[in-house]
Order: structure tokens, then C-alpha cells, then sequence
């Protein structure tokens, strides 16, 4: 009886996690690499995720990326993502939630997600020589309460934590958008309201990927659910 103990315990798999690192809009993997490297030196099993962001639509995206998870055979993700990698996520929630056989999503940190749109895709998409290049996502990313951005699905059962960019003055990063801002969005188009914890730090909207103190922002959330570290030093 003793010994059967023994070898079920010893035959019982373990269940299996990994973090998906996902880049934003007209950018590639090698933007977050050094998030994906920090998180693995912390021994976290991930995935740093590609995908081609000017040339597929959101929607083809978020059904792209279920099935790259649902291959992974894990029975736990969480996220990582930059900028439009949040819209990815919630894109593809349109299909795991009607699969009961999914993996758990644990927790997901987000880092500048125009969760409500972006005030750059507003300027952006009012050009029709930039629309041109940048649809057919550009457009999807406007901030108006119609577009697609603001009809996604929220991911409700899973702990968020939100990372947003400011210059820290009334200018921000960028002239076109008004009041502070990361240079693409400000922090009130980032928010979806469910958050569990929420952090503002004075870094550029693409330059945050390569920062040490997000980083360690990142690890925190993923291990306790909470950022730690309110002051950069």
C-alpha cells in the first residue's frame, strides 16, 4: 500500500505554466527580449510570440494566437504584453471562452495597452497617406466608443496588472495628443477598470520594453499579483 503511494506520487505530472510574451503594434519579438530573458533567469517557462501585426487584422490575430496555445498543451498561461499585444489577447478571448478545455489564464500584466483605444490611432487614421501603410489595425485602435478596441472581450478572470507611460509633465511625450502621455496613448485609454493593481512610471511608450525597473515590475506581478517596487531607483 506504502509502495503504491509512493509511485503515484512520484508518476503524477506536475501541471504545466508558461508566460507568453507578447510585442505591440509594427514592431517584432526582439523588442521584448529583454523582458522574455529576465523572466527566464527568474525560471519561468516562456514564449516570446510573433506575429505580424501591419498585415493581419486583430481578429485573424487573436484566433492565431488560441491556437498557437492551444498546441503548447499547458494547463496554465499568463501574459506579458506591449501596446497593441493586449488587444491580441483580448481578441483571442473570443475563442477560448467558448473552449472549456482552454488554459487557465492566470495573471496578465500589460504594459501601455490601449485598452480604450490610442489617441496616436485617432491622429493616424485622419491621414490617408499613414492609414494607407498602417491598416487594417490602425484603424481598429481608434478611441471613438464604436470601434473595435472598445467592443473586445474582458479578460474578467484573470489578475491584471497595468504598467502605464507618462512624461510627467502637461505635454507628454507626444504634441498631437493632448495632456501627458507616452508618446502613442494616455493613461486613461489604458485602464479597462478590473485591474488589480496599476502602476504610472515616466518612461516612453516603446522604450518601456527595455527597462530594467519594468522588468522587475513584470516578475512581481506574475509571482505575487502586486507591484513592489512603487519608486525606480
Amino acid at each position: 500500500m506504502v509502495f503504491a503511494m509512493v509511485l503515484m506520487s512520484l508518476t503524477t505530472v506536475q501541471a504545466k505554466h508558461e508566460v507568453y510574451v507578447i510585442h505591440g503594434f509594427c514592431s517584432a519579438r526582439i523588442v521584448m527580449h529583454k523582458i522574455n530573458h529576465y523572466l527566464q533567469k527568474a525560471h519561468y517557462t516562456t514564449k516570446n510570440y510573433g506575429y505580424k501585426s501591419i498585415d493581419i487584422d486583430l481578429d485573424s490575430l487573436g484566433k492565431q494566437l488560441y491556437f498557437s496555445i492551444k498546441k503548447s498543451g499547458y494547463d496554465s498561461i499568463s501574459f506579458v504584453t506591449h501596446s497593441m499585444g493586449a488587444l491580441v489577447v483580448r481578441s483571442m478571448l473570443k475563442y477560448s471562452e467558448k473552449d472549456s478545455c482552454f488554459p487557465h489564464i492566470y495573471r496578465i500584466v500589460m504594459l501601455a495597452p490601449p485598452n480604450k483605444g490610442a489617441e496616436i490611432a485617432d491622429v493616424i487614421s485622419s491621414k490617408k497617406f499613414f492609414k494607407r501603410f498602417f491598416d487594417p489595425n490602425i484603424s481598429k485602435m481608434k478611441t471613438d466608443s464604436n470601434s473595435y478596441t472598445n467592443k473586445l472581450p474582458i479578460p474578467k478572470h484573470s489578475e491584471i496588472g497595468l504598467i502605464v507611460g507618462i512624461r510627467g509633465n502637461k505635454k507628454g511625450y507626444s504634441q498631437y495628443i493632448k495632456n501627458d502621455n507616452d508618446g502613442a496613448l494616455t493613461p486613461t485609454k489604458a485602464y479597462l477598470g478590473i485591474e488589480k493593481d496599476a502602476i504610472i512610471i515616466k518612461k516612453e511608450h516603446t522604450l518601456m520594453t527595455q527597462s530594467q525597473y519594468v522588468c522587475r515590475l513584470i516578475a512581481e506581478f506574475l509571482k505575487q499579483g502586486v507591484f513592489i517596487s512603487r519608486i525606480e531607483k
